[in-house]
Parts: C-alpha cells; structure tokens; sequence
C-alpha cells in the first residue's frame, strides 16, 4: 500500500466518522392530521424499511442508522403511533395502527418524511378541546381523581380457564378481585374500565387496546400463580407483582411462559420482536417498576402474605400497553392453603383494597414529582 493510498483512506475514514448518524430531531401532526418526521440531516428511499404485520396489525417504518434525538415533542394521535429505537440497533422506528396509516412521502428538500394519517376524531377540534382544559381551575384538576383513568385487566376467560386446581379456576377468580377493585378505585373517585366483567376470552390486542383508547393512566393484569408440578406445590406461596422487562431468571421466564400461552394464539414470531424490541426501553419500564414496588408492599401490609417480591419478566400483555402496567398474581392456586384465601371473599376484599392503596400511592407520587 502506497503512500497517497494510506493518506486518501485515512481522511476517509475521519469523514465517515464526523459525518456521524443521522437524528430524529422533531415529530409534528399539523391540523389535516399528517405526521411530520424531520431529521438533522438529509433521508432517501434507502435509508427507510417499511413492512406489515398482523396481530397486532401495525405497518411500521423503520429508519436505518438514524437515532431519536432529545426532546422529539409530543403529539396527539390517539394512541395509534408509536416512536421508538429498534432493539439493539437504536434505528428509530415509528409503529402506526393498520387502520389509520396513509401514504408517506419525503419533502423536497428530503430531511422531513411525512405520513398521512387518518384519525377518527369527534367533531371537536384540537383548539375547542385545549380552550376547555383552559377554563378548568386549577383546584378542580388537583382534586379531580376522574381523570386518572385504570384499566384492570383480568387475565385469561371463556374458553381459557388459566391455571386451575381441584375446581377452582384462575379465570373466576381474577374476575371477581378484579370487580372488587374496580369497585374501591371507583368509590374513591377514579375513573375504571374492565377488559371483561363476565366469562369471556379476549384476544392480546383486545386487552390492550382497552388501555390505548381510554387513554388510562395505568394498566394492570390479574392472575394467580401455579406451581409447575406436585413436588412444588406445597411450598410455592405468596404474592408477586411484576413489570415488563426481560430477565434470566428461570422462575420468572417459567411463569411468563405459562401466562403468555393463552394470549399469544395467533401472532406470529415476527409480530411478537417488533413489538417487544420497540417497547423494552425508554421511561415506560421505570415508571412500571415504580408501581409495581407501591402495589407489591401495599398489598402485603393490607393482607400479610408472604411476600414473593417483584419481578421483571417478558409478560405480552404488558407489552401492548402503552403506559405504565403491571402484571399481579395474587397466589398459587397449587397451594392448598392460599388456594382456600383465593377463593374467600373477605380475603378477596384485602387483596383489592392493597391493590387500590398502592395505586393511589404511585399516582400521588406522579403528581408530587410534577408539582415540584
């Protein structure tokens, strides 16, 4: 290698390096609902991927070696766009609901990609709704507990009984602490909504999306835990609460796989990465450990239970919502003793109130953080 060849490849090199990644510095949906993606440097055709999947059906656009920079802004597209790095490669990655994704298109001057969306809004304007936030005092949004919506998901139903032992069933059982707590949330002024309120299956997407169109402030999924044979059944006991995140620990995978058995009928491999690398990041997972830590010691002051900790597991029903979730079971049906507490009523009642304490603990938390 020659003298000239070692300097020209040198430089090239210091120009590939400073030329550094492009960056997503600014989303915007403007007023005919077109979503405005604008980047630091120029894109082409080449840098963006685009694909389908079903289930849930999302078309997503992925930008290769572009990274999501600082304070991108916020915008209102009713819970059906999602920007996120992804996985491990960082690329930002914009996941739009099937049903409302339209044409894209890259400007003129190529460093904005814009997506026609088509939102089924009501017929009040952006400006009627911001005009009515305006005129609410500033007592009334502090004392008003209605807008903190839950959405409390019990686990499985109808033809998917979830785990059960000499006639009892997880799915009666998580239906009914689950009314139980709907019930506490609502008479302390919280606005709550079921996935189900009787016997019936639903889909991953259906449980999800519940949370996703009441906009809820929290999501929470009930179940109760089951020992994965005889030998363990005696002492398998007490309450878990766990939070979205993967993890290594062979217990948490076990009870993940049981649980995401019944949900994930019909998705496919490849629908499940998309999704799970674009969620697995980001102030989501912290703010989820937050209120799995107040519900966990909530539930334990309120009832006394041995304390089964919390935990980080790749839970699918987590992965849909949009917001903070966490995953309770309540105990293991597989144990004689907790399996008599599971079906008390009273016992029930504790279960729910611990719940609902550590709820309202971590949405007062939220709100201190923001006064101050």
């Amino acid at each position: 290698m020659n003298l000239n060849f070692k300097i020209i490849f040198l430089f090239s090199l210091i120009f590939c390096f400073a030329h550094g990644q492009n960056i997503l510095t600014k989303v915007n949906l403007d007023d005919n609902d077109v979503l405005e993606l604008y980047f630091k440097e120029k894109i082409f055709k080449s840098d963006i991927g685009i694909k389908t999947i079903t289930n849930p059906n999302k078309k997503i656009y992925d930008f290769k070696n572009i990274k999501i920079g600082n304070n991108i802004g916020k915008i209102d597209a009713m819970h059906t766009v999602t920007i996120a790095p992804n996985g491990s490669s960082m690329d930002a990655r914009v996941l739009i609901d099937s049903d409302v994704v339209g044409t894209g298109k890259i400007s003129t001057n190529g460093d904005i990609f814009r997506i026609n969306l088509k939102l089924h809004r009501d017929k009040t304007s952006k400006n009627d709704k911001i005009n009515e936030e305006d005129i609410i005092s500033k007592e009334e949004k502090i004392n008003s507990r209605d807008r903190d919506i839950v959405v409390i998901d019990a686990g499985h139903g109808g033809k998917d009984p979830g785990a059960t032992c000499d006639g009892a069933k997880e799915k009666d059982i998580v239906l009914s602490v689950a009314k139980k707590l709907a019930s506490s949330l609502s008479n302390n002024g919280y606005k709550v909504y079921l996935t189900r309120n009787d016997d019936v299956f639903l889909t991953l997407e259906q449980r999800t999306r519940i949370a996703d169109k009441k906009d809820a402030r929290i999501f929470i999924s009930l179940h109760c835990n089951a020992a994965p044979n005889d030998n363990q059944a005696k002492s398998l006991h007490g309450v878990e609460t766990f939070f979205l995140q993967k993890t290594r620990d062979a217990r948490s995978q076990s009870v993940a796989a049981r649980e995401n058995a019944s949900v994930l009928q019909g998705a496919d491999k490849k629908s499940k990465q998309v999704i799970i690398d674009s969620v697995l990041s980001g102030p989501k997972i912290i703010l989820s450990n937050k209120l799995a830590i107040d519900i966990q010691k909530s539930i334990i002051n309120k009832t006394s239970s041995h304390n089964g900790g919390i935990r980080s597991a790749p839970f699918w029903v987590l992965v849909g919502a949009s917001r903070p979730s966490v995953l309770v079971e309540l105990g293991y049906i597989t144990n004689a003793n907790e399996r008599e507490k599971l079906l008390s009523s009273s016992y029930q009642d504790e279960l729910a109130n611990g719940i609902g304490d550590g709820i309202s603990r971590y949405l007062s938390n939220r709100q201190k953080e923001i006064d101050n």
